[in-house]
């Protein structure tokens, strides 16, 4: 069973990543820009991203909101 729960989370983690989530890609949140250093990854209940910024240089896990990942099945519906 836990099998099943981790290839959803690794499925998400793809699909984020063809969202644009993945290294080498910058993103604005929270208010500011995050340069995105490593792919999704699980990260406790959610799914997370290695980020730097211009102040702070020093690599941080981010993690990325809710509404990002329950949108997934409405932008990548399974197909059989």
């Amino acid at each position: 069973m836990n099998h099943a729960i981790d290839k959803s989370v690794t499925d998400d983690c793809v699909r984020i990543k063809d969202l644009g989530y993945s290294s080498s890609h910058h993103i604005h949140m929270y208010g500011e820009r995050f340069e995105i250093v490593s792919d999704p990854f699980p990260d406790g209940n959610g799914i997370a991203v290695h980020v730097t910024t211009v102040k702070e240089p020093m690599k941080r896990t981010l993690r990325l909101p809710t509404s990002i990942l329950m949108g997934l099945k409405k932008l990548f519906p399974k197909v059989a």
